[in-house]
């Protein structure tokens, strides 16, 4: 016999690592199957918002929105339910037969799997996905657990050995190997027949698709996205937050006066997120993705792509949480990659100048309107559509109506 082999003849190992690979294998079941019940809601519910949901770089729900959570048409959660399922069964088989070496094989290669699939999921999760999921980072570590046990099995058994039995049964037993792997191969076809694509329907129910806007748009001198009239009789400069129920409600109250009135009114959009992670000026917290969809905004203004961002953001802001920006980048119509660049440099700091700008004017809520001379809180001035409609109407004092 060569060294580091034991024969199946010998004293049988002791059981105990075999039920403690079992216990990491159902934990990793448990979070398997917690990982797919999130990736449901995740895509059927908007308002669902789960525990770890933490912030943009711990965040379960985005790394489940994103779409590389999806392999071969079937949750990368759905396929760790039938990994751990199989690893569970051959967990029992080895702690129940006397003749185990094959069943160590078996354990050191799916755990050497797992952990290699723990390696590719976490650079796609930190790399690609940006964001970091915590009952992932628990799957991955019961994987780890499961190869230290199936290492000390392997161990026990000679390692040599453990590995080279499951193709020595392969060259013996080919008939009995074909029909077990053809049985778990079936399975695996079988979940992706059946497992419903229910993130399909879901996202082409809910996605807003912007379109590009048939107006003159483009970049004041002083800065700000301008959108409408080349020789306006009115323009009009709003500070606005995308978060802001008042400021969605004037943003599309304003679209239908550019509508009808294109030659006349020029709207001028800036930043002014009430979030306090661009807005030093706040007591306290408040709208908790203004400033990251402000500078998605400008982002996609970098790419000619303003409008159709500034459409969408006051549609979904409110779930920028749980969107992967890869997904954001796919809807708005944005270059993943340069999002991702100008998301760390050129976007933040034109937020920034906005928010400075915005400060030094004294803004105390949102919307604020500046036109004429004047300031107007909460709502644009209620003069604009006459004075749209005929030129010659007075201007009125510009009262104020603090909203926020």
């Amino acid at each position: 016999m060569e060294r580091g082999q034991i024969s199946d003849d010998a004293s049988p190992p002791a059981r105990w690592p075999w039920w403690l690979a079992l216990l990491f294998c159902l934990a990793g079941l448990v979070l398997s199957i917690l990982l797919e019940q999130l990736h449901f809601k995740v895509h059927t519910d908007p308002t669902f918002h789960s525990f770890c949901a933490i912030d943009r770089k711990v965040n379960c729900d985005i790394v489940a929105r994103s779409p590389y959570a999806v392999l071969f048409g079937v949750p990368v959660a759905a396929w760790g339910i039938f990994g751990y399922a199989l690893a569970a069964l051959v967990s029992l088989w080895g702690a129940l037969s006397r003749r185990s070496l094959l069943a160590a094989g078996c354990g050191l290669y799916l755990a050497f799997f797992f952990v290699a699939s723990n390696a590719v999921l976490g650079a796609v999760s930190a790399l690609l996905v940006t964001a970091v999921c915590i009952l992932c980072l628990a799957s991955y570590a019961a994987n780890l657990l499961f190869l230290a046990c199936a290492l000390i099995i392997g161990r026990g058994r000679g390692l040599r050995a453990a590995l080279a039995e499951p193709m020595r049964f392969l060259r013996r037993r080919t008939t009995r190997a074909l029909v077990t792997l053809a049985i778990i191969g079936g399975c695996a076809v079988a979940v992706m027949i059946a497992h419903p694509s229910y993130w399909k329907a879901a996202a082409e129910k809910t996605r807003t698709r912007p379109t590009a806007p048939t107006l003159p748009h483009g970049i004041e001198p002083g800065g700000g996205h301008f959108i409408g009239a080349e020789k306006p009789t009115v323009t009009l400069v709003e500070y606005s937050d995308y978060e802001c129920p008042y400021c969605r409600l004037a943003h599309t109250q304003l679209r239908t006066l550019l509508e009808r009135y294109p030659t006349k009114l020029r709207l001028v959009h800036r930043h002014y997120p009430l979030d306090q992670s661009c807005n030093s000026s706040l007591k306290a917290p408040m709208h908790e993705n203004a400033c990251f969809a402000a500078m998605i905004a400008e982002c996609a203004g970098r790419q000619d792509r303003f409008w159709e961002a500034n459409d969408y953001l006051f549609a979904e802001a409110r779930t920028l949480h749980a969107r992967p920006n890869s997904e954001i980048a796919h809807d708005i119509g944005l270059n993943p990659a340069a999002l991702e660049a100008c998301l760390r440099e050129e976007g933040p700091r034109s937020v920034a100048f906005d928010v400075d700008e915005g400060n030094r004017l004294g803004i105390q809520g949102t919307p604020t309107f500046f036109t004429e001379g004047k300031t107007y809180t909460g709502t644009y001035p209620p003069w604009l559509p006459s004075r749209l409609e005929n030129p010659a109407t007075s201007v009125d004092g510009g009262a104020k109506a603090a909203r926020q």
